[in-house]
């Protein structure tokens, strides 16, 4: 109510409601668009800083370590020099970092899937602007979000600029030209860090059924050996 209320004059006017309308369809975090520094001079298609790292030949996707599958558990206790309760409980701190690892890359997934719808309707915006700009119309009546589910009509005259939330609380001008470079750059990158963090998940599932397949085959020996007779029964407890 308090945008609808205020009268748009001039140039600034113009450029103020063009970025609502870019904001509308944005997130209000802070993280919606991550530019580099580079970006905010001279928007490039390299915008968004790459967050994973890429898979180099040889090696795991992300780096993540590979979990030894245990084909051998007696061999595995004589070369690590330890007993079963040690070898278990080494595999079970193994498995909780794999855990922790997988929880933040669910959580990156869920980041990256809910900004690049976000970016796709700011660019679709940017390009309707662009558009009435290079049409005839000196004016034109657009709808613009002020809340969630709350939309408010606004005339707009010709601008040639908008202003997008780069984060920290900070918005900056830029051209048509610029902002579509920015916003397609870090869409692109989006894209990119999404199939490299299906990757490395898709591995780490590996990783965490080898590690629980690791955890029964050490216990499992265990059992087999003192049913044997070559380990001692543990010894019952105190009621």
């Amino acid at each position: 109510t308090l945008f609808a209320s205020i009268p748009f004059f001039g140039k600034q006017g113009r450029v103020l409601l063009a970025s609502l309308l870019i904001a509308s369809v944005s997130t209000s975090s802070s993280a919606t668009f991550a530019a580099s520094p580079s970006a905010l001079g001279a928007p490039t298609g390299k915008a968004m800083e790459v967050t994973f790292k890429k898979t180099e030949a040889g090696g795991t996707p992300g780096g993540i370590p590979a979990a030894e599958f245990l084909s051998n558990v007696d061999e595995h206790l004589a070369l690590t020099k330890t007993v079963h309760e040690q070898a278990l409980a080494a595999q079970q701190d193994l498995y909780s970092k794999y855990k922790f690892i997988e929880m933040r890359l669910a959580a990156s997934k869920a980041n990256l899937k809910g900004k690049m719808p976000e970016i796709k309707k700011t660019l679709d915006v940017l390009k309707f602007l662009k558009l009435k700009s290079q049409g005839d119309e000196e004016e034109y009546v657009s709808n613009f979000e002020l809340a969630p589910n709350i939309l408010a009509k606004a005339k707009l005259s010709k601008v040639d600029s908008v202003c997008l939330w780069l984060g920290a609380n900070v918005m900056m001008e830029f051209t048509f030209e610029e902002a579509e470079t920015l916003l397609s750059g870090n869409l692109e990158t989006a894209t990119v860090n999404l199939s490299r963090v299906d990757e490395q998940l898709g591995f780490l599932r590996d990783q965490i059924t080898t590690t629980e397949v690791n955890m029964a085959r050490v216990y499992n020996h265990e059992v087999r050996m003192r049913r044997l007779g070559k380990l001692p029964l543990p010894e019952p407890t105190a009621a």
